[in-house]
């Protein structure tokens, strides 16, 4: 059996009185890649931020390696530590729909960044890290060029490498190519399948199902805030069982990479 890395139990959030997550329920394993999917409003990007903490659930526990993130009060109410999920972040590393790389920092530069101010790396230690993991994503020669000066893809996969220097155990992706230009799509998701096959546990929301076909171990359908149907790609993709999710992927009828 595959060791849980991740456990989400009645996950609730809310802004206001809007309900965004109604009680998921999801165990993740170490080395799956699970990827959600749904409409616009669903609550797959808030799902994502609650398990990195950038949003704080309203209700419900996570468990991260086994351990229950904060402490449970009177009531069933969770009390979070700023300094533990300093630590849950540091070991999650997240992929937005922008890049937010800093502007006035080479390419290498932004990938050590995290390294040298949060881990106290070296700075020798941590360029020669960034370097590797630029090459990784196939952007050695791009090492010293500003942002400025990369194209939409070639910042994201910059993105990426910046995001693994941190050393994560999970990786989150949210909608990592939305912003792309068409072109740009498949050298990012070809990164992000290279890191599937290597074994990294990762949540993906996209809207690119060829990419959720080829790539997940499991495809989530959010609905309303809920798991509304759940199983391999060829389950939920090709034979989905609930209406909605028939509803939502029709017109999406082939499979396939994008530049592929």
């Amino acid at each position: 059996m595959t060791e849980e890395i991740l456990r989400l139990e009645g996950l609730r959030k809310s802004f206001g009185s809007a309900e965004i997550l109604r009680g998921i329920d999801l165990s993740v394993g170490r080395g799956e890649t699970i990827v959600v999917i749904g409409a616009s409003g669903s609550g797959k990007s808030t799902l994502l931020r609650c398990v990195n903490f950038l949003e704080l659930p309203s209700a419900g526990r996570i468990q991260f390696e086994g351990r229950p993130i904060g402490q449970e009060g009177p009531g069933g109410a969770v009390r979070y530590v700023e300094s533990e999920l300093c630590r849950v972040r540091a070991r999650i590393g997240m992929v937005f729909q922008q890049f937010n790389l800093f502007p006035h920092m080479t390419a290498i530069e932004n990938v050590m960044e995290g390294p040298v101010t949060v881990l106290d790396r070296p700075r020798p230690q941590a360029r020669t890290q960034a370097l590797a993991l630029l090459d990784k994503v196939g952007l050695a020669d791009k090492a010293d060029s500003y942002p400025s000066r990369l194209s939409g893809g070639q910042q994201q996969r910059v993105a990426i490498a910046r995001a693994l220097a941190m050393e994560p155990v999970v990786m989150l992706f949210d909608e990592a190519t939305s912003a792309l230009d068409p072109e740009l799509v498949g050298e990012v998701l070809r990164t992000m399948l290279a890191l599937s096959e290597e074994g990294m546990t990762m949540m993906i929301v996209t809207h690119e199902l060829g990419f959720a076909y080829h790539v997940a171990d499991r495809v989530l359908f959010l609905h309303e805030g809920l798991i509304h149907e759940q199983g391999t790609p060829r389950d939920v993709l090709l034979n989905p069982r609930q209406a909605r999710t028939r509803e939502f992927l029709d017109g999406h009828g082939q499979f396939r990479l994008p530049g592929s």
